[in-house]
């Protein structure tokens, strides 16, 4: 990882410059405060990998990170590195007085410098823009930490620049989530159920849902797949990692929907709805439109996720000819990073092995139903800032 710690390095350096200038003024105003904050947030998150990639290089971490991963972590970093510079340039220039590197032109007071920043620059709104990506970058980070060093991280900067910090737009309620397993049959079309039926209890105790869309689609399905010469060619980390092509088109796994559906919990009409949607779907594949259309894609292995990276990646570098994907979407998520592990060691919510006795399939399914509920409360709450009803979820 010698390339993505030396981006590493630069951005830090260019946090650490922004935070020193940013210390030398008085007086600034809220926006700027911010992005301050965001400044003490990222130096914290970057200061975790790069105990990990120094690490690494001098051969002392016991494992490589997965080459998805390391490909997906660069790509962050370029991204942190690149707004970490903005908000240094946004900083020299209210200091100094530069109103446009451009033309060269400078105010020779501070005052003039503020008040155009305010009224001509309207940095307030770029600072805002700046504030976002960075927020979905720390989330992001966080995940990767996670992934590549197999812990979480605790730093104080989660909760002091980003909890208590108001968030500088309204709050969206368009988020769209992507489940991807390998076969679209088990696991993502209960994942895809399970938010549909948290959204609907939540919308019936009257709180606020965030999600607009959630999907579900199989890696190594032909059927509706766009991407399947992108998959074929894909660099995969292990030979394991690409598995047979199913044709598609398949009912969802009997037993799994059981386990969700035939209980008492959520019995309210629109279970009844959603269960008779979620029985007549058939299994879909991957379409190139993943990266410009959902927020999040979610996973369920370790396997899963560095393959969606490099298939998100893959996607995003046929796109360039045509002016690019647009920013901040197809963040990609391991599911079982919001479970927690006694062993520091994140865990995989693997499809349950199908045995013989049909009480102990059933009793196995109902096991995973309840880890991927688990699991999606948490990633609801963490990430789409969602609150729990205090009844039935």
């Amino acid at each position: 990882m010698a390339d993505i710690l030396g981006t590493l390095l630069t951005a830090l350096e260019l946090v650490e410059k922004a935070t020193a200038i940013y210390d030398s003024i008085a007086d600034l105003p809220q926006h700027m405060t911010q992005l301050r904050q965001r400044m003490d947030a990222l130096s914290a998150y970057l200061g975790e990998v790069r105990k990990y990639l120094e690490r690494e290089a001098s051969g002392k971490t016991k494992r490589d990170a997965l080459s998805g991963v390391r490909e997906g972590l660069g790509k962050l970093l370029e991204g942190i590195k690149t707004d970490a510079a903005k908000v240094h340039d946004l900083f020299y220039r209210y200091k100094n007085g530069i109103v446009s590197r451009s033309n060269h032109l400078e105010l020779r007071s501070a005052w003039a410098a503020r008040v155009w920043f305010s009224l001509i620059d309207n940095s307030a709104d770029k600072a805002e823009a700046i504030i976002k990506e960075i927020d979905e970058q720390i989330r992001l980070l966080n995940s990767y930490i996670q992934l590549i060093v197999a812990e979480k991280v605790s730093a104080p900067a989660q909760t002091t620049a980003i909890a208590r910090v108001p968030a500088p737009t309204g709050r969206r309620k368009d988020y769209k989530i992507l489940f991807v397993d390998p076969y679209n049959e088990g696991r993502s079309v209960v994942a895809e159920a399970l938010v549909k039926l948290i959204g609907q209890l939540t919308l019936q105790a009257g709180g606020d849902w965030r999600v607009g869309e959630v999907r579900s689609a199989g890696f190594f399905i032909w059927d509706k797949n766009d991407c399947i010469d992108m998959t074929s060619c894909l660099d995969y980390s292990y030979k394991s990692y690409r598995l047979p092509w199913w044709s598609g088109g398949k009912a969802p796994n009997p037993v799994a929907l059981a386990a969700l559906f035939d209980n008492k919990w959520c019995d309210y009409p629109f279970k009844q709805t959603i269960g008779e949607r979620t029985t007549a779907r058939r299994s879909r594949g991957m379409t190139k439109d993943m990266c410009s259309r959902f927020d999040y894609i979610i996973t369920f292995t370790i396997r899963e996720h560095d393959n969606v990276i490099k298939l998100r990646e893959a996607v995003r570098k046929e796109a360039e000819s045509r002016g690019g994907l647009p920013p901040g979407k197809a963040a990609v998520l391991q599911l079982g990073t919001y479970l927690e592990s006694k062993r520091n060691v994140i865990r995989e919510v693997l499809h349950p092995d199908k045995v013989s006795d049909a009480a102990e399939h059933r009793e196995k399914w109902n096991r995973k139903v309840a880890e991927i509920k688990l699991a999606l409360k948490t990633f609801l709450k963490r990430e789409l800032d969602w609150k729990q009803p205090e009844k039935d979820v």
